[in-house]
């Protein structure tokens, strides 16, 4: 295929006019529509920001068959995993501040429980339209990309790695100094075993270190395409379902057991670490089924 034709459909993938195009290279939408004719070639330092635009390289825009209907397109793959990453995060770090603050009412009168558990409610109506809305863009996403290429080089990977292990060092940083101040202020009895506040202290902290493991993580699957793949195969799709099932039974049980110590034994202070057990089982179910596929 010639440079006309792949530039345009390169544009049209981009849901990009020709005006648009122009405007980013500065140059007019005269010149735009004299590449897509034929009529001639830009300039080569506009070539390259056109390759930088699109994401593809000189060679592919120059000589290569590039389709329109491919499911390989970085562009919206990526848009994809960007903004669920983002909203993931978001939304986990709206329900933690939730539970932060309905943990700092807890521990005055009890008419202010009723207070911090309206607040909570509120932010988990808050998060979970978006949780509802960002998993069925990636389902929609699914089913019309069930496989995808290779989109990203050795270099892009190691680029992330580095960010990604950066990030986790500092959400773990961030959760130690949490543990760290608990374990003082009720060791130097600062505050006595009855007080919320170095609990609600450390929920803060993991508010401000989650959301980084949630982003990151998924940031990191979005570079694992074989890991895409494979969670499009039937197998793994029976497997996922198993443990959704099983780890939302965990949760709810964590859930009841918190409002139980909470409300009937008065045991709000300790009551949380129901949450962390729960997660750590979920994690124990997904390792064994991952391990028995």
């Amino acid at each position: 295929m010639s440079f006309s034709e792949n530039l345009q459909i390169l544009r049209k993938m981009k849901n990009m006019s020709q005006e648009q195009l122009a405007e980013k290279l500065e140059v007019s939408r005269q010149a735009v529509s004299k590449w897509e004719s034929g009529n001639g070639y830009p300039e080569t330092d506009k070539l390259i920001s056109i390759c930088e635009i699109f994401e593809c390289s000189i060679d592919e825009i120059l000589k290569g068959k590039i389709s329109e209907n491919t499911n390989g397109d970085k562009s919206e793959y990526e848009n994809l995993m960007n903004r669920f990453s983002k909203g993931m995060a978001i939304g986990v770090g709206l329900i933690l501040t939730g539970v932060t603050i309905f943990m700092y009412f807890a521990g005055m009168q009890e008419k202010y429980s009723t207070i911090g558990l309206v607040v909570l409610l509120l932010f988990v109506l808050m998060s979970v339209p978006m949780f509802i809305v960002l998993g069925m863009e990636q389902e929609n996403y699914r089913k019309k990309n069930a496989q995808l290429p290779n989109l990203y080089t050795e270099e892009e990977v190691e680029k992330f790695n580095s960010k990604f292990a950066k990030a986790i060092a500092l959400g773990v940083g961030i959760n130690i100094l949490g543990a760290i101040q608990l374990i003082f202020l009720y060791g130097m009895e600062i505050f006595n075993d009855e007080s919320t506040i170095p609990v609600t202290i450390l929920l803060a902290l993991t508010t401000i270190a989650v959301p980084i493991y949630v982003y990151y993580g998924i940031q990191k699957s979005k570079f694992d395409i074989e890991l895409y793949n494979k969670i499009g195969s039937q197998q793994f799709n029976k497997a996922n379902e198993k443990v959704g099932k099983i780890c939302g039974v965990i949760m709810l049980i964590a859930t009841i057991i918190f409002f139980c110590l909470g409300a009937v034994r008065s045991l709000w202070h300790i009551a949380w670490i129901v949450y962390p057990i729960g997660g750590l089982m979920c994690g124990i179910v997904s390792i064994i089924f991952e391990n028995n596929n």
